[in-house]
């Protein structure tokens, strides 16, 4: 990973995308960072850019309560201003709102830089077996690479829009979510004619429309959902989702344990 540091006003902060896909492993390749894997978890790529070039980018790879940080560089023209941190900042928002607890990483040369940061070096042996699966690990990064981890910190963390990209579900329905150690929240965009078949929740549900309108099939009874309502599903209860002639916007909420 490379050392860094931006205080580009103009600076934007955003998810990666496929489009992104070119410019991120340039930059990597450019800095000697591993580039094989980035395609399939560039959707949890932060990535600063400056008049809609890329300058800088971050990553992590999630597995259920543990991260993976990875490929944090900034262009050499750009260091110095405060991007890595800002970076790293972003990708934190990115983690705690997803339900990381615990993040890790592997670094050949910014061990220092990283301690400043709170993270402290780990044997190996001790990685988590999540981590142990990673490319990065088995065989990305050296033997020689330093180990090192720390805590998701519980603060306060705000997630501008452009960390929350919509991204599918189910064909004809795309969710963000923002998730904390004890609550989650989701918000959907369903499109017209779109289902979601019979299933059930281990946590409590409570669902509220914005626009449009959604059906909820529970047993023999069918609820019709429009904007402004909400309806509230204990745990356990069946029931299907729908759309008719119109799509619907949502918010649903959720309590422990978070549907995966």
């Amino acid at each position: 990973m490379s050392d860094d540091s931006s205080k580009d006003s103009e600076l934007v902060l955003e998810l990666g995308c496929s489009s992104d896909l070119g410019a991120v492993a340039s930059l990597l390749g450019a800095n000697d960072l591993p580039t094989a894997d980035v395609e399939q978890h560039l959707e949890t790529f932060v990535l600063a850019k400056l008049h809609g070039d890329l300058v800088g980018v971050v990553g992590v790879e999630i597995y259920c309560e543990v991260g993976l940080l990875r490929s944090l560089c900034v262009g050499e023209s750009h260091r110095g201003r405060g991007t890595g941190r800002a970076l790293l900042s972003a990708i934190d928002s990115v983690m705690a709102t997803r339900g990381v607890r615990d993040v890790y990483l592997l670094t050949t040369t910014a061990a220092r830089f990283f301690e400043r940061e709170g993270f402290a070096t780990i044997p190996r042996d001790l990685a988590p077996p999540a981590i142990c699966q990673t490319m990065e690990f088995r065989s990305l990064c050296p033997e020689s690479a330093t180990f090192m981890g720390k805590g998701v910190p519980l603060v306060a963390h705000y997630v501008p829009r452009t960390l929350l990209r919509l991204r599918e579900d189910i064909p004809g329905a795309r969710m963000w979510q923002v998730q904390m150690q004890q609550t989650m929240i989701t918000y959907f965009e369903v499109e017209a004619g779109v289902r979601f078949e019979t299933h059930q929740h281990d946590g409590e549900q409570i669902t509220t429309v914005v626009d449009g309108e959604l059906y909820f099939e529970i047993g023999q009874n069918v609820f019709r959902v429009g904007p402004g309502d909400a309806i509230t599903i204990p745990p356990r209860v069946l029931h299907a989702v729908f759309t008719t002639n119109q799509p619907a916007r949502a918010f649903d909420s959720w309590s422990l344990p978070f549907p995966r």
